[in-house]
Order: structure tokens, then C-alpha cells, then sequence
């Protein structure tokens, strides 16, 4: 598990190395690249005063963005990690590994993957789907949506797999939309990134459903914690106003975004895969509306 880094250099507000941090952001092995450097420069020429320029290179130096590789690394820590837990409790003897355990080359456990979807009805471009393929692709657990599955055989595992949980609260109606006894502990949830929010409210609401992740993400991670950090270390050079304040008249001018502009859960992440952008990042990311053009579409 990693902890994403949240604070920023002490150093103080450096415009160049801002720059060029978002130039390598641009160039780190995309596929489909959606991030390219004429569409960041394209979002950015939306920002018009000083501070909002500013506002916008703080936003995406601090852009926890994830190429389809790096979200595959984060998995496979989860994935490793979920294994081990079942490999544990299960009765199959000492010294197995996990990836055989995954692949259903231990007798008395076998395992299977899908996204968080009750209904069967998912785009496939959905980050539940993405995650599914991938985790098929890699490690061969077989695919079955949550609907096809009613009860679970005593060697039978369930993962619902995604590429992130934030709040939590979508991961929590959606088990509780299944319907499934989860007292027997075969079901477990594995993403990429996870908000110590979602864990806090899947162990509140589901404590026998345990939750399995690569990175973490923390209350530090938000715009709110960042703007904070940006002025105490002098990144940020308007006293006389702070970022949050320039955010909220930029959602204001450009919307209507409705009233969570920091996100589902009004988290004010800062997260975008390269499938996508999830709807608990800052709208500013992903909302598009009659004046506003977002970095990446979801």
C-alpha cells in the first residue's frame, strides 16, 4: 500500500518548475492520451486573472492522474493483498502463492471478479468494466457480474473490482442493492486508490466485506488541505485571496455545476485515470457546461 504524497516543497511558488512538471505529466507512456499537453494547454486558457492561472498549475501539478499502467501496478498490490487474505482463511495448506490462488490453481478456492453493477447494465467504457478486463486479462479470474451470482459455493470468492472508492457511499448501496449474505466473508472489494472516507464507511456499514487497495488517499489529498499548504509554504503568491475562494468564482462564473463543485461527497480530490475522471474530483476537471470546456471527459 502507498500513501500519496500531499504536501507540497517548502521552496515556495515556482511558476517554471510548475510548468515542467505538467509537461512530464503529459509524457509519461499514455495509450489513448487524453491528457495531452494541447489539451491541458486548452483547459488552462479558461483561467483568465493571475490567480487563476495560478489556481489552474497548482491544480494539475497536484493532479493525481494514473496511466492504465500505473492503475495495473496499484491493483496488483490489492489484488495481491486480498489473495493473501483468503489464502489465510481458507484451508488450503501453507506456502501457496497468491497469483495460483488468483488463477484457481489451488484446489478449495476459486475466485471470481466484477464490477460494482447490480443491474448487469454497464457502459463499456465504465470504470467497473475497465477494471474487470483488466484483472481477467492479468490474472484470469473469470468474469461474472454481481446479478448472475445469488449464492456462493464453500470455495468460491467474489472480488468487485473498480479503479477507486472515495466516499464509500456508492461501494455501500451498491452491496446493499446485491442483497448477498455477506456474513460468510467471500466477497471482498478491490480498487486502485482508496479515500480513508470509503474505508471508514464500507467498515461502519459493511464490517464482513473487507476492502482492498494499492494507494491511499487521505483528507490532505483535498483542495481544501492543499490551499492550505499552498499559502503557509508560498506557493501560492495572492494574499488576497485564497485558492478555495477563486475556485468557487470560477464554478460560479463558468457553471452551473450545481452545488458539490469539489466533487461527489465534496471530497475536493484531485483524481483522473486515463479512462477517466471519477465524479468526486473537482468539477472543474470533468463537469462541462455552456462556458466551460473540461480537462478530461468522463
Amino acid at each position: 500500500m502507498t500513501l500519496l504524497p500531499a504536501e507540497g516543497s517548502a521552496a515556495g511558488f515556482d511558476q517554471l518548475a510548475l510548468e515542467r512538471a505538467v509537461r512530464s505529466l503529459c509524457k509519461v507512456g499514455i495509450r489513448r492520451a487524453p491528457l495531452s499537453l494541447e489539451r491541458v494547454k486548452s483547459w488552462m486558457k479558461q483561467f483568465e486573472s493571475p490567480s487563476e492561472k495560478s489556481l489552474a498549475w497548482l491544480i494539475l501539478r497536484h493532479l493525481v492522474y494514473r496511466t492504465g499502467e500505473q492503475l495495473e501496478s496499484s491493483l496488483r498490490q490489492a489484488l495481491k493483498d486480498a489473495a493473501t487474505h483468503f489464502l489465510r482463511s481458507a484451508d488450503v495448506g501453507e506456502g501457496m502463492h497468491w497469483r495460483d490462488a488468483l488463477a484457481g490453481r489451488i484446489e478449495g478456492l476459486n475466485f471470481y471478479c466484477g464490477p460494482p453493477d447490480v443491474n448487469g447494465v454497464t457502459k463499456p467504457g465504465k470504470s467497473g468494466e475497465v477494471v474487470t478486463r483488466i484483472v481477467n486479462r492479468n490474472y484470469g479470474i473469470e468474469k461474472y457480474y454481481p446479478h448472475d451470482v445469488s449464492q456462493f459455493e464453500p470455495d468460491e470468492r467474489y472480488l468487485v473490482v473498480d479503479d477507486g472508492a472515495y466516499t464509500g457511499v456508492q461501494l455501500a448501496s451498491f452491496l446493499e442493492g446485491w442483497r448477498n449474505d455477506y456474513s460468510d466473508g467471500k466477497v471482498a472489494i478491490v480498487v486502485g486508490l482508496a479515500h480513508t472516507r470509503a474505508i471508514a464507511t464500507l467498515q461502519q456499514r459493511f464490517p464482513s466485506v473487507p476492502l482492498f487497495y494499492g494507494e491511499l488517499m487521505t483528507e490532505k489529498n483535498s483542495l481544501q488541505s492543499l490551499s492550505e499548504q499552498w499559502i503557509v509554504d508560498g506557493q501560492w503568491a495572492h494574499p488576497e485571496v485564497t485558492p478555495g475562494d477563486v475556485y468557487a468564482d470560477i464554478c460560479r462564473r463558468r457553471g452551473p455545476f450545481g452545488s458539490a463543485t469539489e466533487g461527489f461527497g465534496s471530497l475536493g480530490l484531485m483524481v483522473a485515470f486515463e479512462h477517466g475522471v471519477p465524479d468526486d474530483s473537482l468539477h472543474l476537471l470533468w463537469s462541462k457546461s455552456a462556458n466551460w470546456t473540461p480537462l478530461i471527459e468522463r
